[in-house]
């Protein structure tokens, strides 16, 4: 089944039981499945041509069905990073200005949009991370990714952005949340995700920062929701204006570097009160 399929019939799972979940969900799905993207290219008088290799062609309806149905299962599943990929996918087109400008306006930016890096290693360069001095970039970024139990290898493609190179633009802010989370000191508790969604949509426009943000502290218990909004979100709305930008930062090329450095080259600043709450206590749930 799509994304749009499984996006509509869980939400109608949620809130219709019995047999109107089979009746409901199939005739939303079939509405819904038959609308193509005005953007796309032609290929057939039966369907639209992709614009790259993961590009889903879709309508501004299927675009609206789709993040509706991404902020509620992701709402109800955090931990399922397809939902949150798909709200950015739908939410974001037309809203890369910001990031367009930041790169073009940046030489390593430039070279970025030119060169298309994407995030990935070898079973080696994975390993020589750890092996890097304790306080580079990469040995920091290792001992994170292992200590909270995730993979550079987990980030979705980008599906639903109606241009290549806003989808590019998107795959790589996709793809370097995970140096986003090392460089700003946070694991992936629900409040410090919200933080770095916060963080991002200050530094990227992008709407899905603005979303998540607002709906994801309804998911905090009373003391941590207090905690975001007295330290997280005032740290990260102004570390986030104030930094340089990170879509413009060639991170691959930083492993060796000292990451205070690299903190103080980009303007960022810690949030002390993060020093002062252990990881089981700040671990609620997880997001992203």
């Amino acid at each position: 089944m799509s994304l749009v399929g499984r996006l509509v019939s869980g939400v109608v799972r949620r809130a219709i039981p019995g047999a109107a979940v089979a009746v409901g969900a199939s005739y939303l799905i079939s509405k819904v499945s038959a609308f193509t993207s005005p953007d796309a290219k032609p290929e057939s008088s039966r369907g639209m041509k992709p614009l790259y290799a993961t590009h889903k062609p879709t309508t501004g309806l299927q675009k609206a069905v789709i993040s509706v149905g991404s902020a509620l299962m992701g709402f109800g599943d955090p931990t399922d990073g397809t939902y949150i990929a798909a709200l950015g996918d739908a939410t974001s087109n037309g809203f890369f200005g910001k990031m367009r400008q930041q790169m073009l306006s940046d030489p390593t930016g430039r070279r970025i949009l030119k060169e298309r890096p994407q995030v990935s290693f070898t079973p080696d360069e994975w390993e020589a991370l750890g092996r890097l001095p304790p306080g580079t970039f990469g040995h920091t970024y290792y001992n994170q990714m292992r200590r909270n139990g995730i993979s550079w290898a987990t980030r979705p493609p980008v599906r639903f952005v109606d241009n290549e190179e806003d989808a590019y633009m998107l795959l790589r802010y996709r793809q370097c949340h995970d140096f986003f989370h090392t460089i700003l000191d946070m694991d992936i508790s629900v409040v410090e995700e919200l933080a770095i969604k916060v963080f991002e949509w200050r530094q990227t426009g992008l709407p899905v920062g603005l979303i998540a943000s607002a709906v994801g502290p309804l998911r905090l218990p009373p003391d941590e929701r207090r905690r975001f909004f007295a330290h997280y979100l005032p740290w990260a709305m102004q570390c986030g204006s104030q930094s340089k930008p990170i879509i413009s930062m060639y991170w691959e090329e930083m492993w060796e570097r000292n990451v205070d450095e690299v903190r103080r080259e980009m303007g960022v600043w810690l949030l002390p009160e993060r020093n002062s709450v252990t990881h089981a206590e700040n671990s609620t749930a997880i997001v992203d």
